[in-house]
């Protein structure tokens, strides 16, 4: 059985929550964001973006699920969600609300898909200071 306990650092994030500013237009960070998200894994799983509520060009709502892709026609399992908004010329806001603002299926439920999110949360950042579209002081650890 893998290990699915999240490090301390990925717990803080989850709970505190992530605001960046991100350097990118509001209408390229949807075509970068499923390019990087399709290169993201943690153990079997591997993460799809699906559009929540949202206003064109103002402010999205993405919901984060993770698939295990050995098995077909599994359902799309809920992780968390990030929000996307124009923050001026060139930038986007992009936030990861805290943990207990997000909805979690159950006690048992918590390490597991928080450490899934955590992880998703941290590949992300990576990604974004990677591009260099946000700046970190190093990358973080991604289980």
């Amino acid at each position: 059985m893998e290990d699915y306990s999240m490090s301390s650092f990925a717990m803080f994030l989850l709970e505190g929550g992530v605001d960046v500013a991100v350097a990118v237009d509001i209408e390229k960070i949807a075509p970068f964001l499923e390019e990087e998200i399709s290169q993201y894994t943690c153990g079997e799983y591997i993460y799809k973006i699906r559009a929540g509520k949202g206003t064109l060009g103002k402010h999205w709502d993405l919901v984060i699920n993770a698939v295990d892709p050995n098995m077909e026609g599994q359902p799309l399992f809920p992780l968390g969600r990030i929000e996307v908004e124009p923050d001026g010329p060139g930038v986007v806001n992009l936030k990861v609300p805290p943990r207990m603002e997000q909805t979690v299926h159950g006690e048992d439920a918590a390490d597991w898909d928080g450490k899934l999110f955590g992880s998703f949360v941290s590949q992300l950042l990576n990604s974004l200071h990677t591009r260099q579209l946000i700046e970190l002081p190093c990358l973080l650890p991604t289980i």
